[in-house]
């Protein structure tokens, strides 16, 4: 991320829902696939603190796991979590673009943006795009060598295609009112 900003500004890492940064310090702030695996008090503290350190007019982007539709049968979404949460090791909450819209509202955000993709982790595809040939060889070369690995990665597999229709990849630019 720093290579991104070189010398235009600087970027800090720390506690999401703590930064310990001042109020109205940040222009921008980015979260990538984490608020997906907190619980609902922890992602709307993690919201609050992103709004709380932004200046007004600053932008929070976020990457999560969605679900779609906004309007998903309950007891569907729940078998949908709970199936998730077994594959993947992490209590994953995904939510719909409706209750991420939501949060960040919830949070005194304005969104401005919203997208979906089609959930492509652990897609050979996807992965050579992102990995490269050498980075999905080592990684193949992983999986193939540890059994207990490659048993993992072929659950969470399963549990993705299983639910390919139901979840995407989602989206979202907020900014903090003037």
């Amino acid at each position: 991320m720093a290579a991104v900003v070189g010398d235009r500004g600087s970027v800090r890492q720390g506690e999401a829902a703590r930064t310990g940064l001042p109020d109205a310090s940040a222009d921008v702030v980015i979260g990538e696939a984490m608020l997906s695996m907190q619980g609902d008090k922890a992602k709307a503290a993690i919201a609050a603190e992103a709004a709380r350190v932004l200046r007004p007019g600053g932008r929070y982007a976020i990457h999560e796991l969605g679900v779609v539709p906004d309007d998903i049968d309950e007891a569907h979404y729940t078998k949908l979590r709970k199936d998730l949460a077994r594959a993947i090791h992490v209590n994953a909450r995904p939510m719909t673009a409706a209750a991420w819209k939501q949060l960040m509202e919830e949070a005194g955000l304005v969104v401005d943006w919203v997208d979906t993709a089609p959930m492509a982790l652990l897609k050979v595809g996807r992965n050579l795009r992102d990995e490269g040939l050498g980075g999905l060889a080592r990684i193949a070369r992983n999986v193939l060598a540890d059994a207990e690995l490659r048993r993992h990665v072929l659950r969470m597999r399963r549990t993705f295609k299983r639910y390919e229709r139901d979840m995407v990849g989602i989206a979202l630019v907020a900014h903090k009112p003037e």
